[in-house]
Parts: C-alpha cells; structure tokens; sequence
C-alpha cells in the first residue's frame, strides 16, 4: 500500500481515538425557570414568582458503555427507510411521513448519547446488592428539550458524531477476536 494512504489512515484512526477518548460537546438553546423572591407589606415574604428564561446549556457524548450501546440499537433498529420512495415522484411526501414518525426517536437518540450510563441510576437492594433504575424521567427532560431545539443541520453533525463515539468497527472487531477465540471451532 502507498505510504502516504497508510500515513493518512493512521492520522484519520489517530484523530478518531482522541475523539472518543476526548468526548465532544455541543450547545443547544433552552428553557428554565427562574424564581424570583417577593416581599410583601411588613417584609412578608409572598410566594415567589417564576419566570421563564433562555439559556444556553452544553452537553457532552462521550464513547458509550455497553448498556448505552445497546439502547441505542434498540431505537436505530426502529428507524425504517424506504429508499425507493424516496428517489420516486414521492419523495418529499415520504421524506416529511419521515419527520413526523421519527423526529421525536432521533431526539431521544441524542438523549440517550448524552445521559450515557448516567441514565441508570444505582441504589441500594436487598441484601447490599446493588439494583439499577432508569431515569426516565431525565430522559424525557432531555428528550423534549432536542426535540423543540435540535435543527436538523444540528441533528446531521450530531447522528455522525453519536455514530463516531459508539466505536462500533472495534466493537465488530472484538466480536470477531472471541468468535475465533472458541474452542469448538
């Protein structure tokens, strides 16, 4: 193989590497509310008043464990494509079906990248094992939030990134190493 197209694969699996071990983040702009104390006459404290203020908040997806992994499969396998609808005269009907049927999935996807393993939570079980719960509720937080700030321009470089730190071609590859490593074959 030429030399240069070795060095450049090696530069690119370099730069992949430091990715995942580095992370990435990203921005998204949203909600929260605010409280904002009151004092009433004679210094009474009233009930506060709330508002809602816009923020910018940054996230950060990191190489997912193996859980993470495989939730994450389990809602790309839910993504169906018909792709000869799509290079038909139907192509922007199926395109926006698409959207409707699947944005809130591909938010939940990124939600899911983001959590991380963070979306178990430990707590204590019976006879000091160790039991695991989903945050469901955070994922839902998380979800709604991409869903209403994510632009799909955004969701492009997000899915390639996601797609990036799953390290799915080691994942293949360690696969591959114990299937040769039984001892019936």
């Amino acid at each position: 193989m030429d030399e240069k197209i070795v060095e450049k694969l090696e530069q690119e699996r370099s730069e992949l590497n430091a990715l995942i071990n580095r992370g990435w983040e990203f921005e998204v702009e949203g909600y929260h509310t605010e409280r904002i104390p009151r004092r009433g006459l004679w210094g009474l404290l009233l009930p506060p008043r709330r508002r809602t203020v816009k923020t910018r908040q940054k996230y950060h997806i990191s190489e997912p464990t193996l859980g993470t992994l495989d939730r994450l499969s389990a809602e790309w396998i839910e993504l169906a494509i018909d792709e000869e609808r799509l290079k038909g005269a139907e192509a922007m009907i199926e395109a926006r079906t698409m959207a409707a049927h699947h944005a809130r999935r591909l938010a939940r996807i990124v939600a899911l990248a983001v959590l991380g393993s963070d979306y178990l939570k430990p707590t204590p079980g019976p006879g000091g094992a160790v039991r695991y719960e989903e945050d469901r509720r955070r994922l839902e937080e998380l979800t709604d939030l991409f869903f209403h700030a994510v632009k799909p321009s955004e969701l492009f470089q997000l899915t390639m990134t996601i797609n990036a730190m799953c390290n799915l071609g080691d994942f293949i590859h360690s696969i591959r190493l114990m299937s040769a490593a039984r001892t019936t074959v």
